[in-house]
């Protein structure tokens, strides 16, 4: 594989190719169901499981700590991996082989993580699973405005936001069975991400404009590269769709991602359930809405346009979900929280990416500039526990974590606000 700096694309951005959509959209799913499986698993169960054996009563702020750790490879890693897959040229394409580059270093850092049983052990695990689950997360999503036409981005968000859901049911339901055999959990999750890789690079393979004789490439310094990575954020819409995403999967994730100890520590459970299989039953209660919400959503802006509208309603009705439990720390109230909170979060993913490319700046670099969108979406996965951990201390327990989690979703809804009707048609 030769990488170099290019002054182009090799089909232009904003010029999507037709055909194969059907093969794309396939590799598109299958790397975010099986990508998210083992994200969702790790941070939703296995690593607060870990953390918990291994820290005992310090485990709030140690889990704070360990995905705070992850959060610098989830913020630095997608637009570095996308700035160097713009660059790639090789004979089945730029964005395959990252493909593939992800789903073995992924598969190897899972096991590495369920091997360790320290805090340290456990905050290198969390830095790696996030550095490298990232690059085909990211990479996946410069095929949209590059191979898909404009007139299915709203399609090629549904699918991108399928796949979470999916992804997540599938990634918590392993990560709850296998909750007393960490290491099986990790290494099942790795293979199956590995597979689904291997599938999806060779779906992507491209080899109708490799670029390798392109006599427009350009050796570009380093330096240059490098301080251009966040230049798409100078785009003043681009700029308010990435912190509406960030702001608004923050709050979700507030919540959420502190489901197992909430339950553990503040919801008052049934009898004969435990903390462990609430998690794997709310969270897919919450992920089979969240995929209704989705199906709907998406088609929707396709034929209706509309989109800062789409955005503004799915974060106010989540804002309103995320703070249910104040009302009453039972169970079946955590429930309807869990399922209107994801249909309101599925609402917003079938439209926020297609937002985005609508968006997104014509620099030639669709892979860096959705590698710094990407980070919206995988950087509050992993700051918002420990933005969590700092509620419950100093707010007063879980009453503030719901309050701020519910702050973060109606800023959300303010700041798309921010982005010009005229540029997104509505």
């Amino acid at each position: 594989m030769t990488a170099f700096p290019v002054t182009g694309t090799e089909t232009g951005a904003g010029v999507p190719r037709q055909g194969r959509v059907a093969a794309l959209l396939t590799a598109m799913f299958l790397v975010n169901v099986f990508g998210y499986a083992a994200n969702n698993a790790a941070l939703s169960v296995l690593l607060p499981t870990q953390v918990r054996s291994a820290a005992g009563d310090d485990a709030v702020a140690a889990l704070a700590l360990v995905t705070g750790i992850g959060a610098i490879a989830s913020f630095g890693i997608p637009p570095l991996v996308g700035l160097m897959s713009d660059r790639t040229r090789t004979r089945w394409g730029r964005r395959s082989p990252w493909i593939l580059i992800g789903g073995i270093t992924t598969a190897a850092a899972l096991v590495l993580t369920g091997a360790v049983s320290t805090v340290t052990g456990l905050m290198i695990g969390s830095f790696l699973i996030q550095a490298t689950i990232n690059i085909g997360l990211n990479i996946i999503l410069a095929t949209i405005p590059e191979r898909i036409p404009p007139k299915r981005h709203g399609l090629a968000s549904t699918v991108q936001g399928v796949g979470i859901p999916v992804g997540g049911i599938i990634g918590i339901q392993v990560g709850a069975t296998l909750i007393d055999s960490v290491l099986i959990a990790y290494a099942l999750l790795g293979g199956l991400f590995l597979i689904a890789s291997v599938i999806s690079a060779m779906l992507l393979r491209d080899r109708s404009g490799t670029g390798l004789d392109d006599p427009r490439l350009e050796q570009t310094p380093v330096g240059q590269q490098f301080m251009a990575m966040f230049s798409s954020l100078r785009d003043r819409d681009y700029r308010w769709v990435f912190i509406s995403r960030a702001v608004i999967y923050m709050g979700y994730n507030i919540v959420f991602g502190f489901s197992l100890y909430i339950l553990q520590d503040y919801i008052v459970l049934p009898e004969g359930v435990t903390p462990a299989s609430a998690v794997a039953t709310a969270q897919t209660s919450s992920i089979v809405f969240l995929t209704i919400g989705t199906l709907i959503s998406g088609p929707l802006v396709d034929r209706l346009g509309r989109h800062r509208g789409f955005v503004l309603i799915s974060s106010l009705l989540l804002t309103s979900s995320i703070v249910l439990p104040l009302l009453s720390p039972s169970w079946t109230m955590f429930l309807v929280q869990a399922g209107l909170s994801g249909f309101a979060l599925g609402a917003f993913l079938g439209v926020d990416l297609a937002l985005a490319t609508i968006v997104l700046p014509k620099t030639g670099d669709a892979g860096r500039d959705l590698g710094v969108f990407h980070i919206a979406l995988t950087a509050p996965q992993v700051v918002a526990p420990f933005v969590a951990a700092m509620a419950v201390q100093w707010l007063g327990g879980y009453y503030g974590l719901f309050i701020v989690g519910g702050v973060f979703a109606f800023l959300g809804s303010l700041t798309v606000l921010r982005v010009s009707p005229q540029r997104v048609g509505k």
